[in-house]
């Protein structure tokens, strides 16, 4: 990529799932994703799938549409309790006893799927912090916690 390529315009490609999307290439093509913005919990967040020219796979859709149906029982079963233990240090003075309204969504992130293991993110605008604050998973299984801003 030349300096003048951030100029060009991104091609679109509209999903039936994900609505307008724009597709994002590298010179290596396995970076390729596509960026956009989505309607997930009552929140317009970002979404980024790692995909290549013929769009999100199937899988992704799927498991997009089970994280938006399943979300509240992930968030108090899993994203909770992984953020209060991680996070004890940042939130000592705050606590995290109201996360719906001291964690804004910001978006979510979801690799290629392979072998039907599933490697996604979901990063969060944390008030009482100031930072955003990112979620790596691998399936179900939250696996880092990214503090940046």
């Amino acid at each position: 990529m030349g300096f003048f390529d951030i100029f060009k315009k991104k091609p679109k490609f509209n999903d039936d799932l994900f609505g307008e999307l724009t597709y994002v290439t590298y010179k290596d093509a396995s970076l390729n994703c596509y960026e956009g913005t989505i309607h997930f919990q009552g929140s317009t967040i970002g979404i980024g799938i790692d995909a290549d020219e013929n769009g999100p796979a199937k899988a992704q859709k799927e498991f997009f549409k089970k994280l938006d149906a399943e979300y509240h029982h992930i968030k108090e079963t899993i994203i909770i309790p992984f953020l209060k233990k991680e996070l004890e240090d940042a939130l000592e003075h705050t606590g995290l006893d109201d996360f719906d309204n001291q964690f804004d969504f910001d978006g979510i992130s979801i690799e290629r799927i392979k072998d039907e293991n599933i490697k996604w993110s979901i990063t969060y605008d944390s008030k009482p912090m100031r930072h955003y604050v990112t979620i790596d998973f691998e399936n179900m299984e939250p696996t880092l916690v990214g503090i940046d801003g």
